[in-house]
Parts: C-alpha cells; sequence; structure tokens
C-alpha cells in the first residue's frame, strides 16, 4: 500500500477497535487498524480456556451488543461481542489481520518538510500523519530462564500458551506466579487431575473473594443511576461523550486520592493466607495495580484448594533444574513433570519503536510519556491507549478509545487535513 494514510491504529483489541468506532463516527475514513492475529482480541482468544472477565456485563460505550452474553462473559463471548462492536460500527473491514509491526520510524514526507510516521510489518511499509499504539500492556511475556534449565527434560510453558489441565492429568506440575492466570491454571490443574501442584510464590499478594453477586449489584446500581441522572436531565443532548471525558480528566493529586479512598474501601475485604506464607503488599491493592501494574489475585476457587492441601506453596526461590528436579534456595527439591510460568507480561513497545528512550519512561515499565490522556508530550501525532494509570482500568477502556478517536478527528481537522462542519456525539 504505497498511498499515505491519515492514521493507523495498531492493535484490535478493546482500545484500538473503540479508537477506530471513535474514528469513524467523527468522519475519519481513512485509517487502518493492524492486528498480528487472525481475529480481534487475540489475547483472549489465545488465552486458558477457562478464563472469563472479573467484570459483569462488561461493555464499552455505545453498544452493549445484541446477542445474550453470560454475566462474567466467557474468553470467547469477550471475542464474540468485540467483533460484534467492529461490525456495528463498520471498521471490521479497516482491519488488517495476521500482519505484525516489526518496526516504526518518523521520517520526512515527500515534500521534505512535514513528517510521517512509517510502519514496517511483515507484510508492507505503511505511512501515515497520526499513530496510535494500542498493543496493551500485556503483549509480550516475561520468560524468565533458569539455571540448568537446558537439562530439564520436563515441559517448561508460560502461561499464554497453557489451554487447560488434560495434558497433565497424572503429572507433577509447579506453578510459578501468583497472579490471577497462574492461581487459575494450578485450579485449572487440580480440577483435571493433576498428581500434584505446587505454586512457586515468592512476592506479595493481595487476594480477594470474587464475591460475584456483589460485583453484579455494584453494577447495576450504577447503571440505574446513569439512567435516572438522565431521565430528570433538561438538556436531552447525550452528554455520554462528555461524561466519559469528564472521568477520565484527573490530575496527579485527584488520581492518587482516588487510589486512596479505592483501597481504604476494599482492603476489609482481602483474604489472610499468611499461615501459608503468602501476605500481602506493602502498599494498598490499587495503588499497587495502577503504579505497579500487579493486579490483585481475584480468587474463584483456588484458596479453598491451598487450605485443603489439594495446592502447595513454595516461597523459596528456585537455584537450578537438573533432568527431572527443581532444586530450592533452601535446599529442598522436588521432581517435576512440567513447570507452567505464570510470570506475568510486559507492554514490549520498545521492541517496535525506534528511539523507545524518547518516547517511553525506561523506569517505569517502558510505558509511553504522555499527557495523561494517551497524547504523547514528545510527538502530538503519537497517541498510546491501553496505558494510562487509571482507577478500575478495565472499565474505561472505551473512555479512552472514544476520547482519542474524537481528538484526532479535530486534530485532522485543525490541521486543514479535513473540512468537517460539526462533529456530533454518536446516536443511541
Amino acid at each position: 500500500m504505497n498511498t499515505e494514510l491519515d492514521v493507523i491504529v495498531i492493535g484490535a483489541g478493546f482500545c484500538g477497535i473503540t479508537v477506530a468506532a471513535s474514528l469513524k463516527k467523527f468522519g475519519i475514513d481513512n485509517f487502518i487498524v493492524i492486528e498480528k492475529g487472525e481475529t480481534v482480541a487475540t489475547i483472549w482468544k489465545n488465552a486458558y480456556e477457562r478464563l472469563i472477565s472479573q467484570n459483569p456485563y462488561f461493555t464499552l460505550p455505545f453498544f452493549e451488543g445484541k446477542k445474550k452474553y453470560s454475566t462474567f462473559k466467557t474468553k470467547d463471548e469477550i471475542v464474540e461481542y468485540l467483533t460484534e462492536y467492529a461490525r456495528h460500527f463498520q471498521v471490521d473491514s479497516h482491519i488488517r489481520f495476521g500482519e505484525e509491526v516489526q518496526n516504526i520510524i518518523k521520517i520526512k514526507s515527500s515534500n521534505q518538510i512535514d513528517y510521517r510516521w512509517q510502519i514496517e510489518t511483515n507484510k508492507d511499509v505503511l505511512k501515515c500523519k497520526i499513530l496510535v499504539i494500542c498493543t496493551g500492556l500485556t503483549n509480550e511475556p516475561v520468560i524468565p530462564h533458569f539455571f540448568g534449565q537446558e537439562y530439564f527434560s520436563g515441559e517448561i510453558i508460560h502461561s499464554s500458551t497453557y489451554k487447560n489441565g488434560i495434558p497433565y492429568q497424572n503429572k507433577k506440575v509447579l506453578v510459578i506466579g501468583s497472579g490471577n492466570s497462574a492461581a487459575e491454571i494450578a485450579l485449572d490443574l487440580y480440577e483435571h487431575g493433576a498428581a500434584s501442584i505446587h505454586m512457586l510464590i515468592r512476592g506479595k499478594r493481595w487476594i480477594f473473594p470474587l464475591y460475584p453477586r456483589l460485583r453484579s449489584l455494584q453494577y447495576w446500581l450504577w447503571r440505574w443511576r446513569t439512567k435516572f441522572k438522565r431521565l430528570f436531565d433538561k438538556d436531552k443532548t447525550d452528554k455520554r461523550m462528555e461524561m466519559m471525558e469528564k472521568a477520565i480528566d484527573l490530575s496527579t493529586e485527584e488520581l492518587q486520592a482516588e487510589i486512596s479512598e479505592t483501597d481504604k474501601f476494599i482492603q476489609r475485604f482481602a483474604l489472610d493466607l499468611s499461615a501459608y506464607s503468602i501476605y500481602p503488599e506493602d502498599k494498598g491493592p490499587m495503588d499497587v495495580e495502577v503504579n505497579q501494574g500487579r493486579v490483585a489475585w481475584v480468587d474463584r476457587g483456588t484458596v479453598k484448594q491451598i487450605k485443603q492441601g489439594n495446592i502447595q506453596v513454595i516461597s523459596s526461590r528456585i537455584q537450578q533444574l537438573t533432568k527431572t528436579d527443581v532444586i530450592f534456595a533452601n535446599g529442598e527439591s522436588q521432581n517435576y513433570d512440567a513447570i507452567i510460568l505464570g510470570t506475568g507480561f510486559r507492554p514490549g513497545i520498545n521492541k517496535i519503536l525506534k528511539q523507545p528512550e524518547l518516547y517511553l519512561n525506561i523506569n517505569d515499565r517502558y510505558l509511553p510519556k504522555t499527557d495523561g490522556k494517551c497524547q504523547s508530550i514528545v510527538d502530538p501525532t503519537l497517541y498510546f491507549v491501553g496505558f494510562e494509570k487509571i482507577v478500575a482500568r478495565s472499565a474505561t477502556y472505551g473512555y479512552y478509545g472514544w476520547y482519542t478517536g474524537k481528538k484526532i478527528a479535530l486534530q485532522l481537522m485543525k490541521s486543514q487535513f479535513y473540512c468537517l462542519n460539526t462533529l456530533t456525539v454518536p446516536p443511541n
């Protein structure tokens, strides 16, 4: 493709699709979405089979879907819903599946005055005026290496490639990590008849019960309060865009205050597993999630199996691997058939963006340098959606996407790329 595009969006997850939907609604049509997978929400598509949303009735702005979904959407339902969402806003034809970005650089345009973004993929070289990166916080698996690993005869996989516990029936498995993936995989292994399951948990972690009914009630109270306010609003103009923009317009001080208030409330529900050498973080659960990217473990049954002795916790570190054993720093050794790494993910933007130190915070997980609302503070034609530090991140994915799409449309108009008379809020 030699034609210069107005906008290129990288990633067809929640953020990428909502940016695309917003661009479309606000009159921008000369854009594409590049997705390395074969479907939207690739991370959900490829995840382990039992994965479900932790948020009841999860939806994105302006379209809740026509199909009937579970209260807590399964991973397949998440993919179905996002596919339906893309089709509803007519952005599905803009998505280029099976195309992976390999390099991003800023170059001079043909007039030798203006600069453009050049995106090199495994299939093409593309140019655009505005670039939006929506690859997410979990784009690249973190895979540690252990001394003697090359001699281990068993299987070592990352949680990103785990599907279900069927292949591990009657096998001895070590699960490394204390996040939600590690906890659910350990439970899945137990339910599929693994001979033994050990969880290696070294760091601290907040653990909370799921409380599905409480979460559902909280959702419906919020929803009816919103409908009630609209019913008695004298101004009949749809204010949802304005409400979304207000929700993400937080100063550093306001964000910290919201974190503190949230932590003060939710810490009372935390589970105590100190008897199993699992201790809470030094800082509050929301503080840790927002500022360190460590999401609390929301229990779906693993804790019960730990207490009953069906899943055992090991708190020592790994010293080395042998052909059949794992030797721990406390001198103990255990025989395992498989090791599953629930060791998390990282954004990985630095792998594709030239001069990453210019655009990313190298001392803060290589997160982008933005104005707090997705626009780069280094280059106004560069956006990063889905990386902002915010309370209730999953509830605001769509907010940032729609806000960014509208902002880009205005930016193009002001730059005389487009002549738009008005920008209207999309209908119900």
